[in-house]
């Protein structure tokens, strides 16, 4: 899937782009199945660019040789280097080691080209520590020109050879928007179950006597017990006894172990007309049979990959429909708490709890209005979150710099110890730089840890000194360094609070009915942050943004009121403060669990501008941004007993 949208996506660019694969020597259960006009789109022309595929024919009996199997490798890095010799390749690129990263490095070495090697997930977690696989894995990454990695992955490939300067984070991948949007066809099921069925390379994948017309969950991807395959099987088996008519229409296979025994639990729950099973379909195909799905379940939940980040969730979100996944699947999701649960996914704790896992579903399946506003709200988040992304223009960097030799970007790696120690430097990065003016001017400030609140006071003191010597100029500088005191201090006043239960992120969102539809967040009640703290001061602390040296301040400060938030640092790392205005910091000063959103609105009306509609929409934001917990009414927390007590 990547493979495709990347090739397209450079093509686009104005790149002539050649991909040699194998993938129709895919067999059942993972063949794809794609219709005539299906075909056609793997190819195309983009003016300048182009992206043309050579396939590798199907094993024969011309192929055959002792023990027996599909000589992939040698097909692979033989077609390259074949279309090459007419073609004259720039850089190989091979997207996951096994074959294609041995062919690519293969075929590169046939060319006297360059090779940029990516890995996915189980190639880097489970195939390149097999003892039989593990050296060469090791040559071709060492041999690449471009090793494309971070995290884990990263520091394993500096760890065994690959040199820093060759190895770059990829960025991360865009979900194409013109096709993944909440508008569009809709996938009609009961033409496709007529397609497979006549077909006899696919007909065995297709299974289930769902009516297309009932409404219905969907799955999709592979079948298995991590991926909650058949905790789903129970949770519907639950739904149906409970008399609700909703089915489940999955676009996922199994090896043939997994395939037969989730189809015999099925029927053993008698749930064979409640399902349907198809085989998996083209990419741009997906976002018809997403859009059709009551809501979409992704419950993978202990698997044995840490590093695997499925993009299936990033496909529902964009697609407009309500995301049912595992919490282990959700926060993989990048900025996963503006996400929370009941608001902009569905997130199940333990996939295995039957109960809890069937009520979700329950209350999707009787209030199919509350699923659509998650899921409006869920592609709200994925779209503003991949804005900015350069997904193909990052790997078009990489490629090219591979293509001339050059070093591509590295990956930054320091010892934990200084990743803590920059860390804290980042808190006063405004005296740091003070301090660095001073002792140019012979003034050895820098010998103590930038981090350390006392030596920002003495260099405070030394700044001040200044001042009262009669250089005017410090007074800024002085109420910058007072700033960042004033800051850290409220972050370090945080830590040594009592502490309080913590607020999952992901479950800010505590209603007795499960999910906010429309319309209802004017009745609920917000509660602040307890981790967080607002700092006042009496001057625009906004003047020292964004200056990267000390000439960069200004000459005077504006006497007027500011506010900063700040958090209680937490094991995940420091949340950065917020630059708040006035009414922010007076509607979370009001955000007590007292009050109803419309109650704090209708008494901010005066102060604020506009209705107070408003004042309800900024109180939703600042949930999204984690500043606030909402709770119903009907909900007892053990805060409200004590102040009834």
């Amino acid at each position: 899937m990547r493979t495709y949208w990347h090739a397209h996506g450079l093509a686009a660019l104005g790149h002539e782009v050649h991909v040699v694969t194998n993938a129709k020597e895919a067999v059942s259960p993972f063949r794809m199945y794609m219709r005539p006009e299906d075909w056609p789109r793997c190819e195309a022309s983009y003016g300048a660019g182009s992206v043309t595929v050579h396939w590798t024919d199907p094993v024969d009996q011309s192929q055959s040789y002792i023990p027996m199997a599909s000589p992939f490798v040698t097909k692979l890095a033989g077609t390259a280097a074949r279309v090459h010799a007419s073609t004259g390749f720039d850089v190989v690129y091979s997207h996951y080691l096994e074959p294609y990263g041995v062919a690519g490095h293969l075929a590169a070495q046939i060319m006297s080209v360059p090779h940029v090697v990516r890995m996915a997930g189980s190639d880097a977690g489970r195939l390149w520590r097999h003892p039989q696989f593990e050296m060469l894995y090791d040559h071709v990454l060492k041999s690449a020109e471009a090793v494309v990695a971070v995290g884990t992955v990263a520091e394993r490939a500096a760890e065994r050879g690959v040199a820093a300067e060759r190895i770059a984070p990829g960025g991360h991948f865009a979900i194409p928007e013109s096709l993944f949007t909440p508008d569009g066809p809709r996938l009609d099921l009961q033409a496709l179950r007529n397609d497979v069925a006549r077909e006899p390379d696919f007909r065995d994948l297709l299974w289930g006597e769902l009516q297309p017309w009932r409404p219905h969950f969907g799955a999709y991807g592979k079948l298995g017990e991590r991926k909650g395959s058949f905790s789903l099987l129970s949770a519907l088996h639950h739904l149906k006894r409970s008399g609700r008519d909703v089915g489940l229409v999955v676009l996922a296979q199994g090896g043939r172990g997994v395939q037969e025994r989730f189809r015999t639990q099925a029927s053993e729950l008698g749930l064979t007309d409640r399902i349907l099973q198809l085989p998996f379909i083209p990419h741009w195909r997906v976002p018809e049979f997403l859009r059709g799905c009551l809501a979409v379940c992704c419950l993978e939940q202990n698997f044995p990959i840490g590093i695997h980040s499925p993009i299936i969730p990033r496909e529902v979100l964009m697609s407009g429909t309500c995301l049912v996944g595992s919490t282990e699947v959700i926060r993989k999701l990048p900025s996963y708490d503006r996400l929370p649960h009941g608001y902009g996914c569905i997130a199940i704790e333990d996939v295995d709890n039957i109960e809890v896992l069937s009520a979700q579903l329950g209350m999707i399946a009787d209030n199919p209005g509350a699923a659509a506003a998650i899921g409006r709200r869920g592609h709200k988040f994925a779209s503003e979150w991949q804005q900015d992304m350069q997904s193909p223009r990052t790997l078009e960097r990489i490629l090219s710099s591979a293509a001339a030799r050059r070093p591509v970007s590295p990956v930054r790696r320091r010892p934990a110890n200084d990743r803590r120690a920059e860390a804290e430097a980042d808190r006063l990065p405004l005296t740091g730089m003070i301090a660095a003016r001073m002792a140019d001017a012979g003034l050895d400030l820098r010998s103590r840890s930038p981090g350390d609140l006392a030596w920002a006071r003495r260099v405070l003191e030394s700044v001040e000194q200044s001042r009262s010597a009669g250089n005017t100029s410090c007074q800024t500088l002085a109420l910058a360094i007072s700033t960042e005191i004033a800051v850290a201090t409220a972050e370090e006043d945080a830590d040594k609070a009592p502490s309080l239960e913590p607020v999952d992120p992901l479950f800010r969102l505590r209603l007795t009915r499960g999910a906010l539809q429309d319309g209802d967040l004017a009745s609920l009640i917000p509660e602040a942050n307890a981790e967080l703290r607002i700092v006042e001061f009496d001057y625009d602390v906004s003047e020292f943004l964004g200056a990267q040296s000390v000439a960069d301040f200004a000459v005077t400060v504006t006497p007027r009121r500011s506010y900063i938030a700040v958090f209680r640092r937490s094991p995940h790392g420091r949340r950065e403060p917020l630059l708040i205005d006035a009414l922010t910091a007076e509607i979370l000063r009001s955000c007590d669990g007292t009050r109803t959103v419309l109650e704090i609105s209708e008494a901010m009306r005066p102060k604020a501008e506009g209705a107070a509609e408003q004042t309800v929409a900024w109180i939703e934001n600042l949930f999204v941004l984690g500043l606030v917990s909402l709770r119903d009414g009907e909900e007892t927390t053990t805060r409200d007993l004590i102040r009834a007590s």
